[in-house]
């Protein structure tokens, strides 16, 4: 099944690589001629004793990073009101998840414009139902999960943050071509659940 791109919001999730395509009706690393999308990647990532111990955001920033990039980040910190929300936070403590806030610059079709999302990943041996229920909580646009037989999972929960208005329009024009590649599809309140099996 083919998870579709239904507000230019999705298509930041699963994280793209530097450079990207649109070849026949699909959104793929493969080079083609058609259109592409330019992803500049800043990130900063927190396990749940990190968050406990730094107790914000703005507290995680000052203790791990230096220089121009802890400058940037409090800078995004500012700009775009980034902050673990209270039950994203209990979801983090409930599931050992690590978190990734993404700040990244991208560039499609001449317009450049920022994006800043959240992901929460957890990894586990066994049944996904209970995890997927505390990520749910936190009103993801989109949850991936990866399964191999009943030997073990991963689990994404991707959350947007802030797009840039101008780079929002011009990702309008990719509503409608493929972004993923699922076995399963299920509608939740704020998004989708991709399910792939290997």
């Amino acid at each position: 099944m083919e998870l579709k791109i239904e507000i230019p919001e999705d298509v930041l999730f699963p994280p793209l690589p530097e450079l990207s395509f649109i070849c026949s009706g699909k959104l793929t690393d493969a080079k083609c001629s058609g259109p592409s999308i330019f992803r500049d990647q800043d990130f900063i990532m927190a396990t749940a004793s990190d968050l406990i111990s730094s107790m914000s955001i703005s507290g995680l920033i000052r203790s791990r990073l230096r220089g121009r990039k802890r400058e940037r980040w409090l800078n995004y910190m500012t700009k775009y009101g980034i902050e673990i929300e209270p039950r994203e936070f209990t979801a983090v403590l409930k599931t050992g998840s690590l978190v990734t806030i993404y700040a990244d610059g991208l560039e499609f079709e001449d317009v450049a414009g920022n994006t800043v999302f959240k992901e929460f990943r957890v990894t586990g041996m066994g049944n996904t139902y209970n995890v997927l229920d505390k990520m749910a909580e936190i009103e993801p646009r989109l949850i991936v999960v990866e399964t191999r037989g009943n030997l073990w999972y991963l689990i994404s929960a991707f959350k947007i943050i802030a797009l840039d208005q101008g780079i929002r329009k011009a990702l309008e024009k990719l509503i409608g071509v493929s972004r993923l590649e699922c076995d399963e599809i299920t509608p939740i309140k704020t998004g989708r659940i991709c399910v792939k099996r290997t």
